[in-house]
């Protein structure tokens, strides 16, 4: 049995792009994919001209969806278990905090989308319940529970990267349709350290500071939690120059998306080993959340 034979059944169907299928200055209709079905550019975004779509090409495999899916497995545990068992205060849960949920159908089943709204306060037996958004996923009908389900859950915080398990209390749908979950248990912390920058290959879009929309279309080579290092068509900006830059990743079953500055440290000029030009970039002010997230990213697929 090879490896391919084991991911494909997990993998959406794909087709493969040619250039003539990618549009030049039309917004694209549909999301631009890698061949292990990882996001490379989103609906919408233009792709400039015949240099930028060229470089597409020359980093990346361009795939396009049969259709929307978004299956995934959780990777094996990488955190420790403490002496003292984690508590729903460790975690660090805010209003509106992201976090992945996948039913009780199995290993095999999707990470849905949500959102925490709320933890009461607590009850007679002293545990507090936790309120979230009914789980969505693109492409796909909102995910139905029914109470006394236990469903499996990723979370993002200010202080870490948690997977934890809870059981479906209720399920309400005014005013509007929200799940009700116990406290969580058997919460773990995925492991975090420093990190050297990674080898990568994630597809990202920038603009100089200032300007109206992300035009420029470019390869992230490498990445830490605090910079990267950004392949370009052509690099204009100088030294000290400030970017916005835009990119995708995908974290125990959870989608991130940064959109952030970044200042240019570092230009390196096309040679006979690189065709392209590269920037060396520094974050300016990124999100904690996404600073774990990145952690979390890298301790995956370091």
């Amino acid at each position: 049995m090879t490896i391919e034979s084991v991911i494909a059944p997990l993998l959406p169907a794909l087709v493969r792009l040619g250039p003539d299928d990618i549009p030049l200055q039309t917004p694209l209709e549909w999301p631009i994919v890698a061949a292990d079905g990882t996001l490379l550019f989103d609906a919408g975004v233009t792709v400039p001209n015949e240099a930028a779509r060229e470089f597409i090409f020359r980093q990346f495999e361009p795939h396009r969806r049969r259709e929307s899916a978004n299956a995934g497995e959780f990777t094996e545990e990488q955190g420790k278990n403490d002496s003292a068992p984690l508590t729903l205060d460790d975690i660090g849960l805010a209003i509106g905090a992201r976090v992945g949920l996948r039913g009780a159908v199995g290993p095999g089943s999707a990470m849905y989308a949500s959102r925490v709204i709320g933890v009461s306060s607590g009850r007679r037996t002293g545990e507090r319940a936790l309120f979230v958004t009914q789980p969505v996923m693109a492409g796909f009908d909102a995910l139905e529970l029914v109470r006394g389900e236990q469903v499996e859950m990723v979370a993002l915080s200010g202080r870490g990267v948690f997977r934890f398990a809870c059981t479906v209390d209720a399920v309400a749908r005014e005013p509007f349709n929200y799940v009700v979950l116990s406290e969580p248990g058997g919460i773990r912390r995925l492991r975090t350290r420093k990190f050297a920058r990674m080898p990568t290959r994630l597809a990202a879009r920038y603009s100089p500071e200032g300007g109206a929309a992300l035009t420029q279309v470019g390869r992230v080579c490498d990445i830490s939690p605090y910079g990267m290092s950004l392949a370009v068509v052509d690099a204009c900006a100088q030294l000290g120059d400030r970017l916005r830059v835009s990119f995708h990743f995908n974290t125990d079953d959870v989608d991130v998306h940064i959109d952030t500055h970044a200042i240019v440290r570092h230009v390196g000029k096309p040679g006979e080993s690189n065709q392209n030009a590269t920037y060396g970039l520094e974050f300016e002010a990124l999100e904690s959340s996404h600073r774990i997230a990145l952690k979390s990213f890298m301790a995956e697929h370091g």
